[in-house]
């Protein structure tokens, strides 16, 4: 790694998340035919214009999104020689650095430099531009090991593979309960061992659970073996998941399908998910999600599994080829944030206005590396899938982790005895970095309007929006009981004209038991298409796709410019109750009169 550097830079803004970076090409068979497409929903024209060795300058919250590394990559192998911004979303900042693309945090150059200036970089001292000097922080010695080695990958090929993989964590949960420490650290330190922990601290962590998703099969293969591994490191605590490219839909698909296969027929990997349904709802239909456990997925909404109290995160395809090589990742122990809920809900509120409102309350980059914990009488109401809504968002305003304490309904869920898990629960004494308090009472539907998660108005400013599509499902709001509360709506009703309603369940039991049920007949019956369960709409690169300035109210948890096809096209995250509502006057709508 060049320690001084010159660069040209490339201005942007806040809040450039994933999907502007890199968002319908991720199934390319190489980085390199991704690179034209780069920025492509914000600025077209700039990927042509890139030369090796330019710096991106930005404000808040760079890369934030999706844990989709190609974002990281495919700037690497444009030439980028650094990343300078306000902040950085975490994910994003761990894929750039496995990938040896250097990233740099600096308040205040994005203010006073202009598009097209030259900076000076000396690496962990200062970067000077038009003159002026900008200290700049130094860097753990984790990331300059893996900036030395040029990235992850050569880092792990240089060690010793005859060291033992980590040894499996401990399969039973029970443990004392630590006062004075939050839900995330308890964890950690259930997992290590630590007889302390506190935000800032570092340790390994040996992994219970990791999850692999078709779309990245092919870069995770390619990274493991390029890592000197010929072996996973427990075949027994991998899954592969087969739901964003099933049925595929692009030229190149099929690869990924082939290569989430391999796994299993070259590593002994037991678990491999075709067409079961979206991950986020297997791992915890399958119990691969658990109280006390760390899992680590190549999905941002890997904070679902919080909701029966894991601490899970989501990683990129570089680090989950070196988890599942070693069974080990190292983490920064978060600080955390305490949200607390207390009062019934009003008609027509269900949890996904819940976690709107906090998400507006904290804004994109309000929680980042942090973890999210969750309690009050509200959130004691909820069920497992209400919690796992909630836990699904979390990573949309940055955090690390989401968080709610075991109770009864987590041990039934998960077929566990409450008093091997009641170790982890909230304490008094804890030091969280901040409380968030509500009166649930207070609630009302909440909407997260155009073009940012965060941008959350309450229904009545957007009621009335006329509405293209409605999309009810995802890993966000796909189960049986945001089925359930759609069906309400639209009990003996039909849709609006010219609107389209797709739902998608969350998994083949969820289908199955909505058929049952009769939710589907309903919402069939008033005009919906029911799909296959699978990531659907949400990911942006198969049916549903949207053009010109087409309107969408979704279910599920992302509205960036550009993911559902037109850049002008408008998205709203939204409640079931509400999208069905909408979907039944044509127009954003208040569920209460038809619940």
């Amino acid at each position: 790694m060049e320690q001084t550097f010159c660069s040209r830079i490339w201005r942007l803004g806040d809040n450039i998340d994933t999907d502007i970076i890199m968002s319908k090409y991720l199934a390319k068979p190489s980085l390199r035919e991704m690179v034209p497409h780069l920025f492509e929903p914000l600025r077209p024209e700039l990927a042509a214009r890139l030369r090796p060795g330019d710096a991106i300058v930005a404000g808040e919250n760079f890369g934030c999104g999706s844990s989709r590394e190609m974002a990281a990559s495919v700037l690497k192998t444009a030439g980028i020689r650094c990343i300078i911004a306000k902040s950085f979303a975490k994910i994003f900042f761990r894929n750039a650095i496995n990938n040896g693309l250097l990233l740099i945090e600096c308040r205040d150059l994005y203010d006073r430099c202009r598009e097209g200036d030259t900076v000076e970089v000396e690496v962990g001292r200062q970067i000077i531009c038009n003159g002026t000097a900008y200290p700049v922080p130094g860097m753990s010695p984790e990331v300059l090991d893996i900036l030395r080695y040029g990235g992850l990958a050569s880092r792990m090929r240089a060690l010793d593979k005859s060291v033992p993989a980590a040894p499996a964590p401990r399969d039973t949960l029970r443990d004392v309960h630590r006062p004075g420490h939050t839900l995330a650290e308890q964890l950690l330190i259930h997992n290590t061992g630590a007889q302390d922990l506190r935000p800032g601290d570092v340790v390994t962590v040996r992994v219970d659970e990791a999850v692999l998703h078709d779309i990245y099969t092919p870069y995770i293969f390619q990274q493991f073996r390029d890592m000197g591994f010929d072996h996973v490191y427990d075949p027994d605590r991998i899954s592969v998941m087969v739901d964003h490219l099933y049925p595929t839909c692009l030229d190149d698909d099929p690869r990924c399908f082939r290569y989430s296969r391999r796994f299993q027929d070259e590593y002994g990997v037991k678990r491999l998910y075709v067409a079961d349904g979206i991950s986020h709802q297997l791992a915890l239909e399958e119990h691969l999600a658990a109280p006390g456990k760390i899992i680590f997925g190549t999905d941002s909404h890997t904070t679902t599994y919080g909701a029966v109290g894991a601490f899970a995160s989501g990683v990129g395809y570089t680090e989950m080829a070196s988890i599942i090589g070693c069974g080990r990742l190292w983490v920064r122990v978060p600080s955390a944030i305490k949200v607390v809920v207390n009062g019934p809900l009003p008609k027509g509120v269900f949890p996904k206005d819940i976690i709107l409102r906090v998400l507006g309350d904290l804004t994109a980059a309000g929680a980042i590396y942090k973890s999210l914990e969750f309690t009050g009488s509200t959130i004691q109401q909820l069920s497992i899938s209400g919690r796992a809504a909630i836990a699904n968002m979390a990573v949309e305003c940055g955090a690390k982790a989401a968080l709610f304490a075991p109770d009864e309904k987590t041990a039934a869920f998960c077929g566990v005895d409450l008093a091997d898990c009641d170790w982890l629960r909230f304490d008094g004494d804890a030091r969280y970095e901040r409380v968030l308090t509500y009166d649930a009472g207070t609630f009302r539907p909440y909407l997260s309007c155009p073009y940012g998660v965060d941008n959350v108005h309450p229904i009545e400013d957007v009621a009335g929006t006329p509405v293209d599509q409605v999309f009810i499902g995802s890993c966000t709001n796909g189960r049986l009981e945001d089925l359930a509360a759609a069906a309400a709506v639209l009990k003996g009703h039909a849709i609006a004209p010219f609107v389209r309603l797709i739902v998608t369940p969350a998994s083949r039991a969820v289908h199955r038991e909505a058929a049952r049920l009769g939710y589907l007949k309903t919402l069939v019956e008033a005009g919906a298409m029911v799909t296959h369960p699978y990531c659907s709409l949400c990911q942006g690169r198969s049916g549903g796709l949207v053009s010109g300035e087409q309107v969408v109210v979704g279910t599920h948890n992302r509205n960036f410019i550009g993911r559902m096809g037109s850049p002008a096209a408008r998205t709203f995250l939204a409640s079931p109750a509400v999208a069905a509502a909408s979907a039944l006057v044509g127009r954003i709508a208040d569920p209460a009169p038809y619940l």
